[in-house]
């Protein structure tokens, strides 16, 4: 793996690790129950939503607003399904997303190869 490759693994495992800390830190600093299951679909829909902008031809401005905007509609989704405060939803999603981002990355990065398309994005070759 050369310099290139290495750096968006750890870039992205870098999100990854720091969304989960992130939602730790939040659901610690909440006074809300926090619904914990929910991190499991959202883990499930991080990594779909990775793999699919792994490779994806979109550019970037496409690709930041089509994942600007499924992150909005799932957590629209998630506080629909669950009553109560958002605050409620926000850390598993934030925790489910960043779990979803690292097992994508270490899994198409790590294990296999980075997908096509994310290495021309990247300028990697």
């Amino acid at each position: 793996m050369g310099r290139s490759k290495r750096t968006v693994v750890a870039r992205d495992l870098f999100v990854g690790a720091s969304s989960v800390v992130t939602a730790l830190l939040i659901a610690y600093s909440l006074g809300e129950p926090t619904i914990w299951p929910l991190g499991v679909f959202a883990a499930v829909f991080g990594v779909v939503l990775c793999a699919a902008v792994d490779r994806s031809a979109a550019g970037v401005w496409e690709l930041t607003a089509g994942l600007l905007g499924s992150i909005l509609v799932l957590a629209a989704v998630l506080w629909w399904l669950v009553p109560g405060t958002p605050e409620g939803v926000l850390p598993p999603l934030v925790f489910g997303l960043g779990v979803g981002t690292a097992l994508n990355r270490l899994l198409f990065g790590v294990v296999y190869p980075l997908p096509e398309a994310r290495r021309e994005r990247e300028h990697v070759a």
